[in-house]
C-alpha cells in the first residue's frame, strides 16, 4: 500500500513539475514576444530565443520534480524534459503546418528539452 502512495506522489509530481514548465514557458514566451515587439529581432535570433525558453523550462520542471523526489533525480528531470517535448511535438502536429521542422532540428530540441530537465534535477 505504501509503494502504491509513492508512485501516487511521484506521478502527482510529474504532472505539477509539467505544469510549472509550461508556466516558465508561457513567461518566457511572452517575454520573447515583448522583445520582438520593441527590438524587432531577426529570425535568427528568435530561434534562439526559443530555444533558450525549451531550456529553462525544462531545467525549471526538472529542477522541481527532482528535489520533489530526493532519489534518482536525474532521472524525473528527463522524464520532465521527454514529456515537455512530446506535448509540444504533439501540439506542433495539430498546427496547419504539422512537423514543419526538420529531423535535425525535432533531436536538438529533444536533446536540449530532456538534457536540461536533467541537468535540472540533478542541480536539486
Amino acid at each position: 500500500m505504501e509503494r502504491l502512495m509513492e508512485k501516487k506522489g511521484a506521478a502527482g509530481n510529474l504532472m505539477k513539475g509539467l505544469v510549472l514548465t509550461f508556466l516558465v514557458t508561457v513567461v518566457l514566451l511572452f517575454g520573447l514576444a515583448f522583445l520582438l515587439l520593441k527590438l524587432r529581432l531577426d529570425v535568427g535570433k528568435t530561434e534562439i530565443g526559443i530555444l533558450a525558453t525549451y531550456v529553462l523550462s525544462c531545467f525549471a520542471g526538472g529542477w522541481y520534480c527532482g528535489h520533489k523526489a530526493g532519489r534518482k533525480r536525474f532521472l524525473w528531470g528527463a522524464a520532465v524534459g521527454t514529456l515537455y517535448f512530446l506535448i509540444l511535438f504533439l501540439i506542433s502536429g495539430m498546427s496547419d503546418r504539422p512537423f514543419q521542422s526538420g529531423l535535425t532540428e525535432s533531436l536538438t530540441a529533444f536533446a536540449l528539452c530532456a538534457g536540461a530537465g536533467m541537468l535540472g534535477g540533478m542541480v536539486s
